[in-house]
């Protein structure tokens, strides 16, 4: 009986269908976050989507990502971790709601794209490859959900006009999750 040959490489496993839904399952968490808002209010738990509690909730999600990811950044000397600090601080600053908040964020963003076009190579081995880039990918997506309610560009949602404010503060912190998330990895 012949043996298998054991000096060849072993195959590379498959793309299917279960493993991407295993690594991308939080893709769906944003619209279906959107999604239970509108059943909250549709089933009158008007409380559980105002605005008011989002706003400490962010305060609260924004101050533990900022500590978890300057953790890393400094117990592990991780780059990735100095730069989504940073970040989360930006953030945070914005919730506060301090006049000039708004230009902290624009200049806080910028500044932070700036270092991190330019240390793009001592980021990218952090980021390929791993669950770190699929979760920045996810939490850029909440993000951007978010930003497209406040700009009230999906108008075509049923009773837009009167639910943008508190699917904006959901989708908001949802985004802020994962960026907790992010720095826990």
């Amino acid at each position: 009986m012949d043996q298998p040959r054991t000096d060849a490489a072993p195959a590379a496993k498959p793309c299917c269908p279960v493993t991407i839904a295993r690594q991308w399952w939080p893709v769906l968490v944003p619209p279906a976050v959107a999604a239970a808002v509108y059943l909250a209010r549709a089933v009158g738990w008007h409380q559980a989507v105002e605005k008011q509690p989002h706003e400490v909730i962010a305060l609260c999600l924004l101050s533990a990502a900022v500590a978890v990811a300057a953790k890393g950044a400094l117990a592990q000397r991780d780059r990735f971790c100095l730069v989504l600090a940073a970040l989360c601080l930006v953030f945070l600053l914005r919730e506060i709601h301090f006049p000039g908040a708004k230009e902290v964020l624009y200049g806080g963003v910028a500044v932070i794209g700036v270092w991190s076009v330019l240390w793009r190579r001592r980021l990218l081995p952090s980021l390929l490859g791993q669950a770190r880039g699929r979760w920045l990918v996810i939490t850029v997506w909440a993000y951007v959900l978010a930003l497209l309610v406040q700009r009230r560009a999906l108008k075509f949602l049923p009773d837009e006009e009167h639910v943008h404010i508190q699917l904006e503060e959901v989708l908001e912190n949802v985004g802020h999750l994962f960026l907790l998330i992010l720095g826990l990895l």
